[in-house]
């Protein structure tokens, strides 16, 4: 794709309709001029060395070569390479305790949100630094190996949840020495740094022994404890109720800032308390700037590559042909006859042809867009490119380039359909195409990700990873998806099961409450036979139980010998 990087300069163009005007004029005058003088006919045969045809040749070549000059000012760039820069900053490893703990609100809104601002805030005032997150609770895990990549560290930092790690608990010791393998082998004299976020209620393991061996590595570690000495019990989310011991009481957790300043003391770091204030993150940005910094290698794809050369190239050859091409003609070479009238038509066509296309005129809007990014006013870059996209709606970059701007502003749905329609006007053939389109699958990924839309991610990733193989962040954002998509297919597996169990139950239920209902209507029933009863039948049963009453009566009077029977009792 052909792009200008002075595009201003394509302003000086106007000059050559202005210079072919001023050059007929002086021509047509100067024919005037010798009509007044004489007869033309005869003037011409006393001139016999002038020619009218070598002047027009002669500004023809100045025109052309002075309209490739004015193309090389405007920097015309086509074609992209790779390249290795080199980077002046240090190594930070993030660890970040997501342990039930942490959903305490003692802090607002909760200990781990509070953190997550923080760090993200840390990260914004990176620029040439190196950072990587670590994620621990009862175990540790890399959430994002060390890298240069700031977009993909904010959205994985905005993803973390307590779920991510089944074995609850708070191994501290365990987070450092994982963060100590993440760094590499690879001994460097760039700072190296732990930033730990914690509360300090270390459950698990030895933390104290594994910040003596960082200091030993040459790894300072810089604790930030969150939360309040006091405490606050656990809110258990999606409830109103706190988490609760085996004997049932509620469970207060309180930070444990002994155990913060120890883990610090022995990191030859800083421990500082994080609050609802920017003070804890000040704090941190100023120790980091104390260390060394170093040169820190990164593979990038430079824009575009100068072609301006291959236009002062031609200028310069035309300039020295004009320089040999005389005025007046000249009587060696004059039966060559190199200049007739069929032969002058072919060549003014030929350099006309020469002359580069214009300038797209959707450039300006992008490279303003652009400038406007670079500045994080994505908002107005997003103005930007779509003013680009309504002159020139088929324009990769400025298509691109929105949804780098929409994802910036966290509207991810809207980024991933501008990243689908840059896909759409990329040729998947084309092999000097491949790097751009791979980027455009691995953004497309990212807002997908971001998204919770899983699955497309993994197919994103998976499709940029096959224009571009050797792609470590796409390979990672490729793992990380396939984990949260296994996740997330877990949790519906497990919705589904808790559906099932529930309509069971509500099956069961309405199934006891039918039964209930049919003996209900059986003792109905019953009530009702018994009512239809008719009278006489009634009668036959109250005589009979009277004559088994006279018996009785009778037999107990006889027991007794004769003696006389009492009827009532009082």
């Amino acid at each position: 794709m052909l792009r200008f990087a002075n595009i201003e300069m394509l302003w000086l163009l106007l000059l050559i309709p202005a210079l072919i005007a001023a050059f007929w004029y002086i021509t047509l005058r100067k024919r005037r001029q010798l009509k007044e003088f004489g007869d033309p006919e005869l003037l011409e045969q006393l001139m016999p060395n002038a020619s009218r045809v070598r002047p027009i040749v002669k500004f023809s070549i100045l025109l052309v070569a002075l309209t490739l000059l004015i193309f090389a000012a405007a920097r015309p760039q086509f074609g992209q390479s790779e390249k290795t820069i080199k980077r002046q900053g240090i190594e930070v490893m993030i660890a970040l305790d997501i342990s039930n703990s942490m959903l305490a609100e003692d802090v607002a809104p909760n200990r781990l949100e509070r953190a997550k601002q923080m760090l993200s805030r840390l990260i914004d005032n990176m620029v040439d630094d190196k950072v990587g997150l670590i994620v621990f609770a009862g175990d540790a895990y890399v959430q994002l190996p060390i890298t240069c990549d700031y977009v993909s560290a904010k959205m994985f930092l905005n993803s973390i949840t307590p779920d991510l790690i089944k074995t609850q608990g708070t191994a501290i010791g365990s987070a450092i020495y994982t963060c100590i393998r993440a760094f590499g082998e690879n001994q460097t004299e760039a700072g190296r740094a732990i930033i730990l976020i914690t509360d300090g209620e270390n459950h698990e393991d030895d933390a104290i022994g594994a910040a003596e061996h960082a200091k030993e590595s040459g790894i300072n570690i810089y604790v930030v404890g969150i939360g309040k000495p006091e405490g606050s019990p656990i809110p258990i989310p999606g409830t109103h109720d706190f988490r609760k011991d085996r004997q049932g009481n509620v469970v207060v957790t309180r930070l444990n800032e002994d155990m913060c300043r120890d883990i610090a003391k022995a990191g030859q770091g800083m421990y500082v308390r994080c609050d609802n204030t920017n003070t804890a993150t000040k704090a941190v940005q100023k120790e980091l700037h104390t260390l060394a910094t170093s040169e820190i290698e990164t593979r990038v794809f430079s824009d575009y590559n100068e072609q301006y050369q291959s236009f002062v190239l031609i200028a310069l050859l035309l300039l020295v042909i004009d320089f040999f091409i005389f005025s007046r003609k000249n009587k060696s070479v004059t039966r060559w006859n190199i200049f007739g009238e069929n032969k002058l038509t072919i060549m003014l066509l030929a350099l006309t042809l020469s002359v580069p296309a214009m300038a797209q005129k959707e450039a300006p809007d992008i490279r303003h867009g652009n400038r406007d990014y670079k500045h994080e006013k994505f908002d107005e870059a997003e103005l930007d490119y779509r003013r680009a996209l309504d002159k020139n709606n088929k324009s990769y970059q400025a298509h691109y380039n929105l949804g780098n701007s929409l994802f910036r502003q966290q509207k991810y749905k809207e980024a991933g359909e501008a990243y689908q329609q840059a896909e759409r006007f990329l040729d998947h053939k084309n092999d000097k195409q491949k790097a751009e389109l791979s980027k455009v699958y691995h953004n497309l990924g990212n807002s997908q990700y971001a998204q919770q839309d899983y699955g497309k991610a993994v197919e994103a990733y998976k499709e940029s990873l096959r224009l571009n193989p050797k792609d470590n962040d796409t390979r990672y954002n490729l793992i990380k998806a396939l984990q949260m998509l296994q996740m997330q297919q877990q949790q519906q597996q497990n919705q589904q099961q808790n559906q099932n169990q529930q309509h069971q139950q509500k099956q069961q239920q309405q199934e006891q409450e039918q039964h209930e209902q049919e003996q209900q209507l059986q003792q109905q029933q019953a009530q009702q036979d018994e009512q239809k009863m008719d009278k006489e039948t009634a009668e036959q049963i109250l005589q009979a139980l009277e004559q088994d009453e006279q018996e009785t009566q009778d037999k107990l009077h006889r027991q007794q010998g004769g003696q006389k029977r009492v009827e009532k009792d009082w």
